[in-house]
C-alpha cells in the first residue's frame, strides 16, 4: 500500500472516532509535549535527557549542570506548542505569524534576533548547498508565503515542500529547524492530522533528506514526513481504540 494511501486510511478511522474523550486526549497531548520538546530540542544540540525534559515540564525545576538556555529551551518550546494550537483557525499563513513563532523559540535566549530576519549570510554545517543570502530574504519569504497561500485546498505534499522551502531560504539567524517543524505541525493540525515528532535517531537521515530538497528533489523527505505522520495517526489510534 502507498504510505499516502496508509496515511488517508488511518485519518478516516481516526475521524470515525472522533471526538475522543476528554482523558484521552489529556494523556495524548501530555506525552506529545514532553516527547516533541525532547526531540525537537535534542536535533538542534540540547543535552537535556528526555527523563530531564519532562521533570522541567511537569515540575519548574532545574536540573543540575544544566545550561540556563537548554533550560529556556525547554519553556520556550512548550510556549510555542500552546501557541500553535491557538493559530489553527487561521487559514492564511502570515510572516508575522511565523516571526511570532520564531520570537517565542528565542525569547530570553537572543532577545535582538528573536523574531528578526537575519541581516548577515550563514551556512548549514554539512549542507551540500548555500542558503538564501541575507539581502534577498525578505523577497525570499514573499514569494514563499504567496506560493503556499495559493495551493488550495492545501496537501500533506504542499506542507511538506513549504517546509523544506523555509530550511533553504533559513531566514533566521538560530531557531530555523525548530520553527519548521512547529509551522509543519500547525500546518498539519488544520487539515485535521496529529501533530508528528521528528525523532533524534532519525536526526541524520532527516538532515539528508532536506539537504536533497533544495535540489527540488522531494522524494526522500516526503517518504519521511510520511513516516512521520503515520506513527503520529497510530498512536492516536491506540488510545482511540482503547
Amino acid at each position: 500500500m502507498e504510505k499516502l494511501e496508509r496515511i488517508h486510511q488511518l485519518k478516516a478511522e481516526l475521524d470515525a472516532h472522533r471526538p475522543l474523550g476528554v482523558l484521552e486526549v489529556k494523556r495524548l497531548r501530555e506525552n506529545y509535549i514532553i516527547k516533541n520538546t525532547y526531540h525537537s530540542n535534542a536535533i538542534e544540540g540540547n543535552t537535556l535527557s528526555e527523563m530531564e525534559t519532562r521533570v522541567i515540564i511537569e515540575t519548574g525545576l532545574t536540573v543540575e549542570k544544566k545550561t540556563l538556555r537548554e533550560h529556556l529551551e525547554v519553556k520556550n518550546h512548550v510556549e510555542a506548542l500552546d501557541y500553535i494550537e491557538e493559530l489553527t483557525g487561521l487559514d492564511r499563513l502570515s510572516e508575522s505569524t511565523m516571526q511570532s513563532i520564531h520570537s517565542i523559540i528565542l525569547q530570553g535566549i537572543d532577545r535582538r534576533n528573536a523574531g528578526v530576519y537575519r541581516k548577515v549570510d550563514v551556512y548549514i554545517s554539512g549542507a551540500s548547498h548555500e542558503v538564501s543570502p541575507h539581502y534577498v530574504i525578505r523577497s525570499d519569504m514573499k514569494s514563499l508565503t504567496n506560493w503556499y497561500n495559493r495551493q488550495s485546498p492545501k496537501t500533506i505534499d504542499d506542507i511538506i515542500e513549504f517546509t523544506c522551502k523555509l530550511i533553504n531560504i533559513h531566514p533566521f539567524i538560530d531557531g530555523n529547524g525548530t520553527t519548521s517543524r512547529l509551522l509543519m505541525n500547525l500546518e498539519l493540525l488544520k487539515l485535521g492530522y496529529p501533530p508528528i515528532t521528528v525523532l533524534t535517531t532519525d536526526r541524520l537521515a532527516y538532515f539528508q533528506a532536506l539537504d536533497e530538497s533544495y535540489y527540488k528533489n522531494y522524494t526522500a523527505i516526503k517518504e519521511f514526513f510520511y513516516d512521520c505522520i503515520i506513527d503520529a495517526l497510530e498512536e492516536q489510534l491506540r488510545f482511540a481504540r482503547g
